[in-house]
């Protein structure tokens, strides 16, 4: 039996910045019919994603998305506390470390090795489930092919995934080194497009009368203050580039639900469809035009500063995690989905 989803979750990128889906994941999986059909992630997207759908033998989802931010969580303890919040700068045992090769610096295309982030994964995802095909829920994460300048979405219902699909989508140059997988480098798909939406939307069941509910976890709010000075332009600048870019295909997509409407209608008229057979009707029915699903974003108020994203500090971390969580709940009273 094909399995189809309802229901998806999908993930933005943003480093640190990624503490806000944990905080929004507790909330969302205290619901007990709360059964994403896909986890769709971008960068640390996709790492939650790998983590709340493919989480190690023993551990249930948010037990393996818990214990990789205590492993990140930078405490900084030789740091005053306003220093803190550029300890990773130095690294991140469990994360990255800076490269040491320094006669080589010349040739260099990124700053910090990754191998800890593969270990730390290594442990806390069941490889085996990650590598079936046949697993769910579905998983899809995305990267950008260097070369080629093209995004690529990888969905574990296709062929199954490993942990270098997992650290392409999170290879952010020039922190991070390209990841190769079948002959081509790839960086971090938010370079190219920072929520996937599209590729869930293709993914989600198209039987006619099926509520389907995509939730997306924002990292970077598209709303901000005009900047005043040159380091606020840089925040401006780096929350425009990989803020939720999907409300104009969301409107475009809800202009289909029309066309699905005039299928659904010429299908059900008394004397039968008069177009059935007519190549351009038959032509636009194979596109299988759905309405489109309940869209609830979940969004952080405010900006993210300049480096925020790098920000692994343990009262960073918290400080998200918490928000995100009340942030979310009240979100999903707002909507009528609590529990």
């Amino acid at each position: 039996m094909e399995y189809t989803a309802v229901s998806a979750l999908v993930l933005q990128g943003g480093g640190a910045l990624g503490a806000y889906e944990y905080g929004a994941a507790r909330a969302l999986y205290e619901r007990d019919d709360f059964r994403p059909g896909v986890i769709a992630g971008v960068s640390i997207g996709a790492i939650t994603a790998v983590l709340l759908a493919r989480p190690a033998a023993g551990l249930k989802p948010l037990d393996a998305l818990k214990a990789f931010w205590e492993q990140v969580t930078v405490l900084g303890l030789l740091f005053p506390p306003g220093l803190r919040q550029y300890a990773s700068f130095f690294g991140n045992r469990n994360f990255f470390v800076p490269r040491l090769d320094y006669f080589n610096w010349l040739t260099w295309t990124y700053f910090y090795e990754t191998t800890p982030l593969r270990h730390t994964l290594a442990q806390l995802v069941d490889l085996d489930k990650l590598a079936d095909k046949r697993a769910t829920p579905g998983l899809l994460a995305s990267a950008t092919d260097v070369e080629e300048g093209q995004i690529n979405y990888f969905y574990s219902g296709d062929n199954g995934l490993t942990l270098d699909h997992i650290l392409a989508s999170a290879s952010l140059p020039p922190a991070f080194p390209m990841t190769a997988i079948d002959c081509h480098s790839y960086w971090d798909g938010g370079l190219f497009d920072n929520t996937p939406l599209g590729a869930v939307l293709d993914r989600l069941d198209k039987t006619a009368g099926v509520d389907r509910t995509i939730y997306v976890v924002n990292l970077f709010p598209n709303k901000g203050l005009i900047p005043r000075n040159l380091f606020e332009v840089s925040s401006r600048m780096k929350n425009l580039q990989f803020a939720n870019k999907t409300l104009e295909d969301v409107k475009m997509l809800g202009r289909f639900n029309e066309v699905a409407e005039l299928m659904e209608a010429l299908e059900k008229l008394p004397g039968g469809n008069p177009l059935l057979g007519n190549p351009a009707y038959e032509a636009i029915k194979k596109r299988d035009y759905v309405r489109v699903p309940r869209i609830v974003s979940i969004t952080p108020p405010t900006e993210v500063d300049q480096f925020d994203d790098s920000d692994f500090s343990l009262e960073a971390v918290k400080a998200r995690e918490e928000k995100a969580y009340a942030e979310t709940r009240k979100l999903l009273h707002e909507n009528n989905l609590c529990a």
